[in-house]
């Protein structure tokens, strides 16, 4: 027997420890990649509980004008949504052709794609094409950032995957129509087939389908406004490859490719105008529902503006600009805009409170000064003042005296012989004497506003503001100023607007309001106006006040207003020029017109020079005299351009007719009372039923003519030379001197230039002479000088005192 062989021991084969190896490797990769994957999960926003219906891109909001028409957008991202049965099929396969032409049959990767992108990277060495499906980009726009690495790829494809399993293809490609870029802030098809086209998606025909497709790769180098070669070249590209896909035929893709592609142009769109309006409506948004959705909401606003008007308006401004009607003069140190003086209109429909028409200024700045300017209110105020007193008994035929007064003064002499002032006075210093209100109020009198609100008591007439519409009156207020628009804080033409719609909607105040109805994109409703009425003066009231501010326009100082028709308003000039003013309104719109500068000053212009340049100084103002000065005429010459375009097309409409209370009375303008035998002057006036006037007056007399002469003030004789004499009548019992208007002349204050009273506070009138003119008389003139040498013979006798 041999020797018995030893087995060889057993060796570990290598192949097991690089299995082993391997298991590790392996477990570490997974490990990492799902460590990676569970970060890249956690870092990416969860959509799982998100619905079809939850679904909301950020959206453009539509503010439309009261015909419902569009005018103006608001937005971070112009965006329109639309539901996929409105996009034309021909541009879903367009879309489709270029961006994911196997859309239909991937799971959110197209994985034939992955190969080529990889091989073009790595030809390019850099991020030069990818493999994003529809889906993949849908997910990028909405949730993720616009740079390419690695890791937001890894989120796209995880998002996608996301997508692919809560949605259908066609959700898919609707959210991605509404979502992608096409240039020039145009997002979504819809705002970009208006953009480009300035028609609806759903009108698309196939080249403009087509290419609309062809910009979404690269919307700023492919736009036919900057780039119209090169949004071809990308056109006839989709139409090859929807022929290729069998989406159309190549005669149908011959026929879009050389169909002409008319641009809207980029200057188009929503008209450029009512920015003011525009910009109110904004903050009221603002103020409503916060910036996120009143700029990515989808609102949509239905206003009260009225296109028609607010041209009108516009133009009217721009137009007396142009020719130089309004002055322009560039001030330094302004904040807003530079160029002075500033204008604003607004309008309001009286019965609804619906502001139809508003331009803040004559710029396009952020100061809107129809509703932010605080300004005295000068004349335009005195309504509210008559106002108050018809509602407290007076009418219009009470006569007041428009004569200067020192009664609301306080009086110092800094100086001996320096003489008492006056206040309040009227516009040149011209004084008409007895004056029914009417009267006062046609022709803006100012010593009767302040009388008359002194005995009506300045409560009575700071209530009757109030309640008419002024928001801003403060204790301070409560002062004789108010009649005449001194106003602490001032009032904007806004305000005004709505005090005198009052008197042009039977006594009811309406608040303005310029938003009607807001909607969300779905159509429910968030907002809807309820307008707030209130009844707060009488009709028979507003039937006086409304029929004086009437006469206002046809023979007051409103007479640059005169329509043609029914109309009513005040004209106001505030002190040194610097507020002009007409308030004024039809049946139909209430209108305020303001002017002024923005930091009040005198609104005087170009001074005058004299040959050498000099300024010419008024010897008896001791200021320039000026070429242009802006007071109420320019107000109210605005106000009659505007107006009168506005109501073109209007029927004529009449105020309405009187209530059962008002009755019409003869009175004598100059007492107030029924009118006497002597009566020079008898007008018609109105009353409310119990305010008319009962007794007679008896204050007028027969008149006889009497010749004075004119440098001594006595009887004319025969001596006194003809020029020198002067007729004047005279009452013929009580010897008072009656002017050529009837009324009596009273005798002035030298130093105030107020009449002079007695006692009682009756006024003192000029009486008839009752001596003869020795003047021109020899022999009393002969008399005289012997008379006045005794008086000195006497004076020099007389004992001195030392």
């Amino acid at each position: 027997m041999g020797p018995r062989q030893q087995k060889p021991q057993a060796r570990k084969p290598a192949g097991k420890t690089f299995f082993v190896i391997f298991i590790l490797l392996l477990s570490l990769f997974f490990g990492i990649a799902i460590g990676a994957a569970a970060y890249i999960i956690r870092d990416t926003p969860d959509i799982s509980q998100l619905n079809f219906g939850d679904w909301r891109s950020p959206e453009a909001t539509f503010i439309y004008n009261r015909d419902e028409e569009l005018v103006h957008r608001l937005f971070q991202e112009n965006r329109q949504y639309v539901p996929l049965g409105q996009v034309p099929i021909e541009l879903q396969q367009a879309v489709i052709a270029t961006e994911d032409r196997r859309f239909f049959s991937h799971h959110g990767i197209d994985f034939w794609s992955v190969p080529r992108a990889a091989l073009v990277d790595i030809r390019e060495g850099r991020w030069a094409q990818g493999f994003s499906t529809i889906t993949m980009q849908l997910a990028r726009n909405v949730y993720l950032t616009q740079k390419k690495h690695l890791y937001r790829k890894l989120q796209e494809i995880f998002l996608a995957i996301q997508f692919e399993r809560l949605y259908t293809k066609h959700e898919i490609l609707e959210f991605y129509l509404n979502e992608i870029f096409f240039g020039h802030s145009a997002y979504g098809v819809q705002t970009a087939a208006q953009q480009y086209f300035g028609k609806d998606v759903s009108e698309l025909n196939l080249a403009e389908s087509t290419m609309l497709a062809g910009i979404i790769q690269a919307p700023n180098r492919l736009s036919p406004y900057h780039n119209m070669e090169g949004a071809r070249g990308r056109q006839r590209v989709v139409l090859n490859t929807m022929v290729e896909l069998g989406f159309i035929t190549e005669n149908e893709a011959r026929e879009a490719a050389e169909e002409p592609i008319e641009l809207v142009g980029l200057g188009r769109g929503e008209e450029q105008f009512g920015q003011y309006f525009l910009r109110y409506v904004r903050d009221q948004l603002l103020k409503m529902f916060g910036p996120q959705v009143v700029y990515s909401g989808g609102l949509r606003v239905y206003t009260t503006l009225d296109n028609r008007m607010q041209k009108a308006a516009e133009e009217t401004i721009q137009k007396l600009i142009e020719d130089g009607t309004i002055p322009t003069v560039e001030r330094e140190g302004y904040e807003g805009d530079p160029k002075q003086p500033q204008v604003s209109i607004v309008s309001i429909d009286p019965a609804t409170g619906h502001i139809l028409a508003m331009v803040g200024g004559r710029g396009e700045d952020q100061w809107n000064r129809v509703t932010q300017s605080h300004r005295q209110a000068g004349s335009s105020f005195k309504p509210i003042v008559y106002a108050a007193a018809l509602e407290n008994s007076y009418s219009p035929g009470n006569v007041l005296k428009d004569y200067p007064t020192v009664d609301f003064s306080e009086h110092t002499a800094v100086e001996e012989g320096d003489p008492y002032r006056a206040w309040p006075r009227n516009f040149n210093d011209q004084y008409l004497g007895p004056i029914t209100l009417r009267e006062a109020l046609n022709r803006s009198q100012n010593v009767v506003a302040v009388k008359l609100l002194n005995e009506i008591g300045v409560r009575t007439g700071m209530d009757m503001a109030q309640r008419l519409g002024a928001l801003n009156l403060v204790p301070d207020d409560r002062n004789l100023g108010l009649a005449l628009g001194g106003l602490t804080r001032g009032i904007t033409p806004l305000e005004m607007t709505q005090m005198f719609s009052v008197f042009a909607n039977r006594g009811i105040k309406t608040e303005p309001m310029a938003i009607l109805k807001v909607e969300d994109s779905r159509g429910n409703v968030l907002y809807q106006a309820t307008p707030n009425k209130e009844i707060v003066i009488s009709e028979e009231v507003n039937y006086l006040i409304n029929d004086m501010l009437q006469t206002v326009i046809t023979d007051g100082t409103g007479h640059r207003s005169d329509l043609g028709r029914p109309a009513a308003g005040k004209t106001g000039t505030t002190n040194d020029y610097t507020d002009a003013w007409f308030v004024g309104y039809t049946p139909d719109v209430a209108t305020t017109v303001w002017v002024g500068e923005d930091y009040p000053r005198s609104m005087q212009y170009n001074p005058k020079r004299d040959s050498d340049g000099e300024i010419i100084i008024n010897p008896e103002t001791g200021k320039p005299d000026y070429q242009v000065t802006l007071s109420s005429w320019i107000a109210s010459h605005i106000w009659g351009i505007y107006m009168r375009e506005v109501v073109k097309p209007m029927p004529v409409t009449n105020f309405p007719s009187a209530p059962s209370d008002i009755i019409k009375v003869e009175i004598d303008p100059i007492t107030g009372k029924l009118p006497g035998e002597y009566a020079p002057k008898v007008v018609e006036e109105l009353f409310i039923k119990g305010t008319e006037p009962t007794e007679k007056e008896t204050f007028h007399q027969p008149l006889e003519s009497v010749d004075i002469c004119i440098e001594s003030g006595l009887l004319a004789t025969p001596s006194c030379p003809r020029d020198e004499v002067k007729t004047h009548q005279y009452q013929r019992y009580s010897h008072i001197r009656v002017g050529t208007n009837g009324m009596p002349v009273p005798q002035f204050d030298p130093r105030t230039g107020a009449p002079i009273t007695d006692e009682k506070g009756d006024l003192l009138y000029e009486l008839k002479p009752s001596e003869s003119c020795w003047i021109h008389d020899p022999y009393q003139r002969q008399e005289e000088r012997d008379k006045d040498f005794l008086e000195r013979i006497w004076e020099f006798l007389q004992p001195r005192q030392d």
